[in-house]
């Protein structure tokens, strides 16, 4: 930006702070541009060449502004966040909102809540290598407490998630398994590049909401 010649400092400083503003509020509010790095939630991300990337892969646009002004983030949604312990961000698929219930067994996930008990979810984004086979590390059971979620990456054997509270070290008094929504970015939306690649990036559990409405 410019100041003309006539502009007094004032009005051109006072411009000045309006556009930062609505710079900024874009970028925190709006949305905003990621790159997905490592294998976590291959193949529903990062697959390029036929091959799941390891490091660098696809750019997304993360929708911001639902999650800030209009609603909840919702379950089989995949959000970008990042851990209350740690700045990087993260990017992974909800699999249990506030009341829920997720439990593992024998390799698969069953949700319980006041609409199901049971249900086991129908995962249909893994891979066969992943299908039927999601470890535990010690924990086959994660209550979602109040304003928190739970977030498992679609590359099972190949995802630090909620089931190592995002940590290599495991779970402690510090590290919880679950993520407060104030820490969720926003839902990645759309992938942009590569362009001959680029999609929407689907909810595969929207059947379930449809069911607890029925229910209710």
């Amino acid at each position: 930006m410019i100041k003309d010649k006539d502009q007094s400092w004032t009005s051109f400083i006072i411009e000045a702070l309006i556009l930062i503003g609505i710079v900024l509020f874009i970028r925190f509010y709006i949305f905003q541009f990621f790159r997905v790095s490592g294998p976590s939630m291959c193949p529903t991300l990062n697959i390029l060449q036929e091959e799941c990337q390891y490091g660098k892969g696809e750019f997304i646009f993360v929708n911001e502004i639902s999650y800030n002004f209009f609603r909840k983030p919702a379950r089989g949604e995949v959000v970008v966040f990042h851990p209350p312990h740690k700045k990087i961000f993260y990017i992974k698929r909800i699999l249990g909102v506030p009341g829920d219930t997720i439990e593992i067994k024998n390799g698969k996930t069953y949700l319980n809540n006041e609409f199901v008990e049971d249900y086991q979810l129908d995962e249909s984004y893994l891979s066969p290598r992943n299908d039927g086979r999601t470890r535990t590390f010690g924990r086959e059971s994660f209550t979602v407490p109040q304003g928190h979620y739970l977030l498992f990456g679609d590359n099972r054997a190949e995802s630090l998630d909620a089931r190592q509270c995002f940590w290599s070290g495991g779970c402690d008094g510090t590290h919880t398994p679950f993520i407060p929504k104030k820490n969720i970015t926003g839902k990645a939306e759309f992938v942009i590049w590569p362009f001959w690649k680029s999609r929407w990036i689907e909810n595969e559990l929207a059947p379930l909401l449809e069911l607890e409405t029925i229910v209710e």
